[in-house]
């Protein structure tokens, strides 16, 4: 699956193929085919709030 990436801080988002398991028991798996970018994960990327990386 490809995901939007952001491996250091500060950073910028990679596109990356990223491997995932199945679905457990009561989980689903689905189809996304477009997806925005919020104002407060710029902030994230900028490191104003501190998370380990990479995330996804």
């Amino acid at each position: 699956m490809k995901a939007a990436v952001l491996n250091s801080i500060p950073g910028v988002l990679e596109i990356e193929d990223i491997e995932i398991g199945e679905p457990g028991p009561r989980e689903v798996l689905i189809r996304t085919s477009a997806a925005g970018v919020c104002h407060s994960d710029l902030h994230f990327m900028e490191g104003k709030y501190p998370f380990p990386c990479p995330a996804v």
